[in-house]
C-alpha cells in the first residue's frame, strides 16, 4: 500500500509543473515535457473527436474497447465481443455507442470490416509489431486514452474485448459516483483485489476528480515506471487516491460481473458480463467464449 504523503507529492509536482508551464522563461523546456508526458495532448486527429460525437449517448457516454492484431481477425475475440452485444438482453443498441480502439494497422483494417466506429491509437500505431491489450504498453495507452476522453467531456465505459456482454451493465453503475468498477467484490463478502480478478469493466464520469486521478497516474508513470501496468482495480483500491481526491467508487458485484475462474453461479439470470481473465492465451479465451455464446443462442 502506498502511503498518503506519496499522493500529495504527486499533487505538488503537478502544481509545480503547471506553474512552470506558465512562466515565459521556462516555455522552451516545458514544451518538450508537454509533448511527452504531462500536459493535455490534443486529439491526434479529427477522427477521434468526430467518433466521440457520433458514438455518444444522450448523457454523453461512450463505450471503449481495445484490440490488437491477435484480438481482431476472423473468428477472433473481437467477433465474439460484438456478437455478444447483438444477442444479449437490451445490449444491441449499445453498439451505437461503441468505439473499438486498434493498437496496430492490421487490427484497424479488420475492425473496419466488423464495426463502423474504429480508431487507431496513433501512439501505438508507429511501433513495430503487435502490442497485446493485456501488456505493459497497452496499460499505458489505456490510461492515456481514458484521460483524453474524460478531458473532452465524455463519460466512458472501458471494457476489455475478452468480455462478453449478456445483459446491459449500465443499470448497475451508480449515477452519482465518479467510478464504477468490477473488481471481484461480492455483496456477501469482500476479497483482495488484484489485476487477475478484475471483471474487465470500468465506468468513469467526466469530472475534476476522475481527470485529476489520471493526471496523477501519468506523473507516477514518469517517476515510477513500474506502476504503469496497474489495473483499474489496483488503482481504485488505493487509499491514498480515494482519500486524497474524495472519490466515491461503486464496486460492482461479482454475482453480476463474472470471471471464468469463479464457481458456477446458481442464478444465471443475474450475470451481466463474463470476463475471460483466467486464461492467458488468446486461443483458450476464444474457445471458451465461443462455447458460452453458443449456449446462449440455444
Amino acid at each position: 500500500m502506498v502511503k498518503l504523503p506519496y499522493f500529495f507529492i504527486c499533487c505538488l509536482l503537478l502544481i509545480i509543473l503547471w506553474l512552470l508551464s506558465h512562466h515565459p522563461s521556462c516555455s522552451p523546456y516545458m514544451s518538450t515535457i508537454r509533448g511527452t508526458q504531462f500536459s493535455h495532448i490534443p486529439p491526434e486527429y479529427s477522427g477521434l473527436s468526430s467518433l466521440l460525437k457520433e458514438a455518444a449517448s444522450e448523457d454523453n457516454t461512450v463505450i471503449i474497447t481495445m484490440v490488437d492484431r491477435e484480438w481482431a481477425k476472423p473468428a477472433s475475440l473481437l467477433d465474439l465481443f460484438l456478437e455478444s452485444f447483438r444477442i444479449g438482453e437490451r445490449t444491441k443498441h449499445l453498439l451505437n455507442h461503441l468505439i473499438v480502439v486498434a493498437l496496430d494497422n492490421q487490427a484497424l483494417r479488420y475492425c473496419r470490416l466488423a464495426h463502423p466506429r474504429c480508431y487507431l491509437h496513433r501512439s501505438s500505431g508507429n511501433k513495430i509489431g503487435s502490442i497485446n491489450p493485456d501488456g505493459l504498453l497497452a496499460g499505458w495507452n489505456k490510461k492515456a486514452l481514458v484521460k483524453e476522453i474524460l478531458e473532452l467531456g465524455y463519460n466512458m465505459i472501458f471494457t476489455e474485448a475478452d468480455v462478453i456482454w449478456l445483459r446491459n451493465p449500465l443499470m448497475h453503475c451508480h449515477p452519482l459516483n465518479s467510478v464504477s468498477v468490477a473488481c471481484g467484490f461480492s455483496s456477501s463478502y469482500q476479497q483482495h483485489v488484484t489485476a487477475e480478478n478484475t471483471g474487465g469493466f470500468f465506468y468513469a464520469r467526466s469530472n475534476e476528480i476522475t481527470i485529476d486521478m489520471f493526471k496523477i497516474l501519468n506523473v507516477e508513470r514518469v517517476l515510477y515506471p513500474s506502476t504503469g501496468n496497474q489495473s483499474f482495480c489496483d488503482i481504485v483500491k488505493r487509499e491514498d487516491v480515494i482519500r486524497g481526491l474524495n472519490m466515491k467508487v461503486t464496486y460492482l458485484d461479482d454475482d453480476n460481473f463474472v470471471r471464468f475462474c469463479q464457481p458456477n453461479r446458481q442464478n444465471q439470470s443475474e450475470i451481466t458480463t463474463i470476463h475471460a481473465s483466467c486464461y492467458d492465451d488468446t486461443k483458450s479465451k476464444v474457445q471458451y467464449l465461443e462455447l458460452l455464446l453458443q449456449d446462449r443462442k440455444i
